[in-house]
Parts: structure tokens; sequence; C-alpha cells
């Protein structure tokens, strides 16, 4: 925590002196999770080039940042963590205002300061396509398309294809990580899990123990899909029942369905593991859920980085008395469910209605992800009925 804070007091003292707060050199520790038993565990997520960047200030500043094209207002609120509330009053803005003229300068009590986009041209090679070069350049593709309006001829090598990229994202992907589970870098959530979308999103892959039940649903960001999988491994190591994953988000994200959430592809729906021996073509009732298997994937989860899961109060009594059963200890038990402490506990997994025979997960903003929005609010808006 301590090389947190003397990171942030180095940008603020750079703005003192008139130094650009954006490019001050700064570090950040790399964040850490909670693991079941209270032990505290590294992310295992690569480094972020410019995680120093998206730390949190020591002290909020007043900066200006100038627009760029096809950035939106809410964007910058996310990209400075500022209420879009606030910025909007800041500058005399309307409310129906979504997006300013490129070079249009907005002030803003920032309290992180990540360095803004920055335009850059690529030399279009033989097998590139929009979407390829959007994902090689952390941009999104309808963004990238709009930059190079007409479309014609911009595909034939050696064409030069304007981008305007996050460096954030940019040089996160260009670091070309290793990666066993082979999930990409690049794919960052806007905005919140209720009103945001997914750039370059990632694909759950394939693997043991689950199954995709909704496949064009099934995209995240690479934190959060990653968070999933290793989750998902972890619960199969310890003998758990296979599971289906429902919904994530699109491949761009936004809305889907009925859902208010799953927008920039940190919430996943998880369905209860059946009964071994029990066929997925039955519905699944409360007889049919292997309750000690519920126990297991949450515990799996409250070792990843997630922020908090919804699941019926009356399936967590069901859920705590099948883990005490088993010989769990009843403080250990108490770490993660509401029950039996009632509804107003902010234990990890805290209820919502429709969350009877699945569960809701939602992952925390990868380090890598400037303009995601964490909702860390005392109460967390539940999602709903899915």
């Amino acid at each position: 925590m301590a090389v947190v804070w003397c990171a942030a007091a180095r940008v603020l003292a750079a703005w003192l002196v008139g130094q650009d707060p954006v490019s001050a050199d700064v570090e950040a520790a790399q964040p850490v999770v909670a693991a079941p038993d209270g032990d505290a565990h590294e992310i295992a997520e690569p480094k972020c080039p410019h995680a120093n960047a998206v730390a949190p200030l020591a002290r909020r500043a007043w900066i200006r940042h100038s627009m760029v094209p096809r950035e939106r207002v809410d964007q910058v609120a996310a990209r400075y963590d500022v209420a879009l509330e606030d910025l909007r009053t800041w500058n005399g803005m309307s409310t129906s205002t979504l997006r300013l003229k490129k070079g249009t300068r907005l002030k803003l009590r920032a309290r992180r300061t990540p360095p803004p986009r920055q335009r850059s041209e690529h030399v279009v090679a033989e097998g590139d396509d929009w979407w390829s070069i959007a994902r090689a350049h952390g941009a999104d593709v309808h963004d990238l398309k709009a930059y190079n309006w007409p479309h014609r001829d911009k595909m034939k090598p050696g064409a030069r294809i304007v981008v305007w990229s996050d460096p954030v994202v940019r040089d996160w992907i260009a670091q070309d990580n290793a990666d066993e589970l082979d999930v990409r870098d690049g794919a960052a959530g806007v905005g919140s899990p209720d009103s945001g979308w997914l750039v370059g999103g990632v694909r759950i892959p394939e693997g043991e123990g689950y199954a995709l039940h909704q496949p064009a649903w099934s995209y995240g960001t690479t934190h959060a899909v990653r968070e999933l999988v290793r989750a998902l491994a972890v619960y199969r190591e310890a003998g758990g029942p296979l599971v289906e994953i429902g919904a994530m988000s699109k491949l761009r994200g936004g809305e889907i369905g009925d859902h208010r959430s799953h927008q920039t592809g940190r919430d996943v729906d998880v369905g209860l593991p059946r009964r071994v021996g029990l066929s997925r073509a039955i519905p699944l009732t409360n007889r049919r859920i292997d309750w000690l298997g519920v126990w297991k994937l949450l515990e799996a989860f409250a070792a990843a980085d997630v922020d908090v899961v919804w699941l019926d109060y009356e399936q967590q009594k069901r859920v705590h008395e099948a883990a005490l059963k088993a010989g769990v200890e009843r403080s250990r038990v108490a770490k993660l469910l509401q029950y039996p402490m009632g509804r107003a506990s902010r234990a990890l997994v805290r209820h919502a209605d429709g969350h009877d025979m699945h569960m809701h997960v939602r992952f925390r903003c990868g380090p890598c992800e400037p303009e995601c929005v964490d909702d860390r609010g005392p109460e967390l808006a539940t999602p709903s009925r899915e």
C-alpha cells in the first residue's frame, strides 16, 4: 500500500510544479485479492505497462483533458474516475451531450491520470482486416472505421490507417504475454456493467468441467475470462461436477436480452451444478442440485478477483447446511455467505431475486482497463431477474 501512496504523491507533486501529471513517472503495486482463508495473494495477471497511471492519486487534482475523435463524455468520466454528473457540471454540459468536437478542452478534478489517447498510423499488411487492426491497437472496430471513412481501398497492403489508441491498452497488447490459458490480451470493459460496452472481447475457451450454454454471449474482458477459467479449474480439482456457463457478454458488449448488466464483459451467469449422473436435458430443481458442489464453486470464486456473487438467500441456506455437514468450519462459511446473518450482510455472496438455479458472478476491473468502472458503493446494484 505504501508503494501506491508514494506513487500517487509523485503524480501530485508533478502537477503542483507544472509538469503534465499524465506523463509523470510513477510506480504502483500489483493488485491483490483476498483468498478464502483471508490471506492475500497476487492476481495472476501479466503486469500492465501503465498500471502506475491508473493508480489512485493521494489527492484529487484539477486537470484539463482534450477530446479526441469519437471519444465520449462518459468515457472521459470513467477514465479519470469522476462522476459523469460532476464532469457535466464542471463544464456546463447538458445531460444530452454525448460527444464533443475534437480538441474541446474539459476541466475536471481527477482521481487518477492515465495518459490520453494517441494518434498513430498503421500500415496495412497482407491478411489485415478491420478487426485484426482494431485488436492490435486496442481500439473499437466501429471507431476505427469512422476514423478512416470512406473505406474504399483502405485494406490494400501498403495503405495507411489512422488509429486513435489508448496507450494503456495498446502497450499491454504489445507485450505479447504468453498465456497458458490461450486468452489474448487487450479485451477491456468501458463503463459500468449496467451501462457500458466491451472493446476487443475474448471468448471463454472450451474446457473440461464446464459447458458454454450461450456461445454467442460468451465474451468478456481478458481479466474476467482468465479469472473465470482459473476459478473453474480450481473447482474441478476440488471434485466439483460439471457446470453450465450462461451469458457473459456479446462480442462488443452492450445490452443483451432482458439483462440489465452483462454489458462490459465482467458479469457471468453460472448454473448451479447438478448431482452426478443427472442429465442436463431435465429441468434443474433443488433436489437435483449438488449443494456441496455449489459450495466448492463459491470457494473457487472467492479465491479469484471477484467483486460479488449473487445467489438467492434461501439457496444460500442450503449451501450453508451442506458445507457444515461436510465439516467446513463455520467461520469460513460465514466469510462467504449472507445466510444466516441476513440480507443486509455485505458478504461476498448476496441475495438477488431470480437467482435460484444459477449464480451471477461479477469480476473486478483488470489492471490495464483505464475506462472500466468498479461499482464499489456500500450497496451494489443487484442484477435484474435473469
